[in-house]
């Protein structure tokens, strides 16, 4: 059973008018203004299915979902811009230039599909936003950099 960060997680992702304005108050730096959105959401709507098992909303669990909310948001940026800086180097240099990871083999050993860095990143942000449970490791951060300053051509 997810616990509930990630049942109001959801109702952040599934709802667009929530998402909306807890972005416009994250874009204005302004967490404070985010937690309100939330609590006011949580504590006006009316079908509060997530909070079924008798959970308060407490400004401590408000907090919670929109600081991983916020971090998920900003991973989710810096990939897409990633994917566009990986986009835009293939554009200049060619898509034969772009780096690949060891893929999968046929089994009459004559196809071999590689997966590129473009294809990484693009999974990587359909995580972001599907699996509210997944987060990228510490290798994978490593890697993003590696992605960045192989990709960064226009300095």
């Amino acid at each position: 059973m997810p616990s509930n960060n990630v049942k109001l997680l959801e109702v952040i992702y599934k709802t667009p008018i929530l998402k909306e304005r807890i972005d416009e108050s994250l874009e204005a730096g302004s967490k404070i203004n985010a937690i309100k959105e939330l609590r006011g959401w949580c504590e006006t709507s009316d079908n509060p299915n997530w909070l079924t098992d008798g959970t308060r909303v407490s400004l401590r669990l408000m907090k919670n979902v929109i600081d991983r909310y916020a971090v998920r948001r900003i991973i989710r940026n810096k990939l897409t811009k990633l994917s566009e800086q990986i986009e835009n180097y293939c554009n200049v240099f060619g898509y034969d230039k772009m780096g690949s990871r060891r893929g999968a083999k046929s089994k009459d050993g004559l196809y071999v599909h590689k997966y590129t860095d473009y294809e990484l990143v693009e999974d990587h942000i359909g995580f972001i936003v599907n699996d509210l449970q997944w987060s990228p490791s510490h290798k994978d951060y490593k890697q993003y950099n590696k992605l960045w300053k192989k990709y960064n051509a226009f300095k």
